[in-house]
């Protein structure tokens, strides 16, 4: 093999790598933008929870307060 298709042929390989690596890469930004999506989905959620948890707990107070003046009354 002549020095040209030695150096052709590692200028093949190292484009085969380059090539490999960008799938990967687009698969990782693809992967990462589906989790990110996810972490937002599941932010939204709790938030809409905690809204409900601290009106649920508000009502609980109220009616504790009120059971607690009829109980003394």
């Amino acid at each position: 093999m002549s020095r040209l298709d030695a150096a052709a042929a590692r200028l093949e390989a190292a484009i085969e790598r380059l090539d490999s690596a960008a799938h990967k890469a687009l698969e990782l930004s693809s992967s990462s933008s589906e989790l990110q999506a996810e972490l937002d989905a599941a932010k939204k959620e709790y938030a809409e929870l905690s809204k409900v948890t601290d009106e649920v707990s508000e009502k609980l107070d109220k009616t504790i307060g009120r059971l607690k003046f009829v109980l003394e009354g």
